[in-house]
């Protein structure tokens, strides 16, 4: 029988011992390169009612400080809930960001549409750390998700509703994120929450204008009526800036005063905002909903 010697194994040797070495790190690169995951007790998505101030006085964060809550912040300016129709593409722009786009790839685990997102402006400078931590978010181990989407759809004349409940309509997008985000965690809370009011210009309200695809007021409609049929909580915000508020110098703010243009809030319309979310909050914790 011929023998094998040592200097005949040393390539084998060497080459088993490559593969071990090669499998360990691409094994850790895997650990430790990628995003870790978490839940959240609440987890926010919005448009710039939300996300206006990127400060310790942005909505989210005057929410933590008043319920000490774990509220984690997804929200983009600009941003609406349907596809948009300037293009039936998933290359529009406004459809990067769009909350079926980010359901769906919460839904899918494939955020690459979202991350090849490139900021357009100083308002959108927050965008790509925003992005980043989608990958680092655990739907499955949420509680609770709000989601403020409405304005936008408005503005960009969204259809409101479609006969074959398109993604392209309103109602038909919000319809396919709630079964996104129940496909993901059968027992999250999911919270639809209205915009406040808005201002065409200072003193006439937006309620009965119409961009091209309906007034304010049928969209609200609809959002809540959707709510309602899907099962869903839904947060009348509409009213919140009519209540007056007395700053410490006497100014009584009330209506347009709570915004810095008639849509998005100044710091007392950030205030009101986060007063409201947080009461609702907890008392609903209270209620064990």
């Amino acid at each position: 029988m011929k023998s094998i010697s040592v200097k005949n194994l040393i390539p084998w040797i060497c080459g088993a011992v490559l593969a071990v070495v090669l499998v360990l790190v691409s094994f850790l690169i895997l650990r430790l390169g990628g995003p870790e995951k978490q839940g959240h007790h609440v987890v926010v998505f919005g448009d710039s009612i939300i996300s206006y101030s990127q400060d310790d006085t942005s909505v989210v964060n005057m929410i933590i400080a008043k319920t000490g809550m774990d509220v984690f912040d997804l929200s983009f300016g600009g941003t609406q809930m349907a596809l948009s129709l300037e293009t039936e593409t998933l290359g529009n722009k406004r459809n990067y960001l769009c909350m079926y786009s980010i359901a769906q790839a919460f839904y899918t685990g494939d955020f690459s549409l979202q991350n090849s997102y490139v900021p357009v402006d100083i308002t959108t400078d927050y965008f790509p750390d925003r992005i980043a931590q989608f990958e680092t978010v655990d739907l499955a181990k949420t509680d609770i998700v709000i989601i403020e989407q409405c304005l936008n759809d408005y503005h960009s004349r969204t259809p409101i509703t479609s006969d074959d409940g398109s993604e392209y309509s309103y109602t038909g997008a919000l319809t396919a994120v709630v079964s996104y985000m129940r496909s993901i965690n059968p027992d999250i809370r999911i919270i639809i929450l209205s915009p406040t009011k808005k201002w065409i210009e200072e003193g006439a309200e937006a309620d009965d204008h119409d961009f091209g695809s309906g007034t304010l007021e049928l969209y609200l409609d609809a959002q809540r009526r959707t709510a309602e049929q899907l099962g869903v909580e839904y947060i009348d915000m509409t009213g919140i800036y009519d209540e007056e508020y007395i700053t410490e110098s006497g100014e009584v703010i009330t209506g347009y005063g709570y915004t810095v243009d008639g849509t998005h809030p100044n710091i007392y319309g950030r205030e009101a905002i986060s007063d409201f979310i947080s009461d609702y909050l907890k008392e609903t914790e209270d209620d064990g909903k």
